[in-house]
């Protein structure tokens, strides 16, 4: 067998598998929703992509290594003159690395076209989240039924009866994300059966995790209010802004967290 091939074409495999795993994760929902939705893509979770993406960028490092070791003669030769003197910073070698260093930079400072290519991302991931929801709190699958129960005061015998109704198997002292798996269902299913069962009225739980990346309009849907009613709302606060602000931006502006502005307008977060 020839190593130099094999060495090649593993780097070769190792890298469409990298490009393929990244750009799944680059449209994927933040983890707090792939993991409440039970997200996947080509029955492939997120954590499922991350860790191909992270063990073939190990098999591409070393295959590269490799590479490199194997093509000494014809890399080195990329950096010599007419004279065959070697010289590192040929004319090829500087526009490779003012190539870099303008993606790198660009990158870091959030300048166009590379700022348009990352919010294009971002607007992906969000679209998830007005897709699947997100939980009533954070790390909300990895709760008991007992223990969800207790934190979004649901009676614990009727959400059981509930469940049962739906055909839903289970122990109370399961996790949501037991129980959807168990049942080929997702946490944020569970919690629609119940949400759906025990409407309540004034203060009420809601879901404070992911605020601060939505737009203003984002949060008051969220809330079952018009962008201008919620607007209203911010305003008696103190608080101006509107509707197509980020609203992590506008209570950063005010001293503020999502979460803090949210108390004050009379939302609870589950305990």
């Amino acid at each position: 067998m020839n190593l130099k091939k094999i060495t090649s074409l593993t780097m070769l495999l190792a890298m469409l598998l990298m490009t393929y795993s990244g750009i799944m994760l680059f449209i994927a929902p933040p983890g707090r929703i792939a993991n409440w939705a039970n997200w996947e893509i080509f029955a492939l979770t997120k954590e499922q992509y991350a860790s191909i993406h992270t063990v073939f960028m190990v098999l591409f490092v070393v295959a590269s290594i490799l590479h490199i070791y194997y093509n000494w003669k014809p890399i080195t030769s990329y950096m010599k003159n007419e004279a065959r003197q070697l010289i590192i910073f040929t004319k090829e070698m500087v526009v490779s690395v003012i190539l870099t260093f303008v993606f790198l930079l660009g990158t870091l400072y959030t300048v166009s076209p590379f700022s348009d290519f990352l919010d294009f991302g971002e607007e992906i991931k969000e679209s998830w989240e007005k897709t699947y929801g997100t939980a009533p709190y954070s790390h909300a699958e990895l709760s008991s039924l007992e223990s969800f129960c207790k934190k979004m005061g649901y009676d614990l015998a009727a959400s059981q009866q509930i469940l049962q109704q739906n055909k839903i198997e289970f122990l109370p002292t399961q996790s949501l994300s037991l129980i959807g798996k168990n049942n080929d269902v997702s946490p944020q299913f569970i919690y629609d059966l119940l949400k759906n069962h025990f409407a309540k009225e004034g203060k009420q739980p809601i879901q404070l995790t992911g605020l601060g990346k939505l737009q203003v309009k984002d949060v008051a849907n969220r809330l079952d209010l018009s962008s201008q009613e919620f607007l209203e709302k911010l305003k008696s606060l103190g608080i101006v802004a509107q509707e197509t602000d980020k609203f992590k931006d506008v209570t950063e502006s005010y001293d503020m967290s999502p979460t803090d502005v949210m108390t004050k307008l009379g939302y609870e977060k589950p305990e």
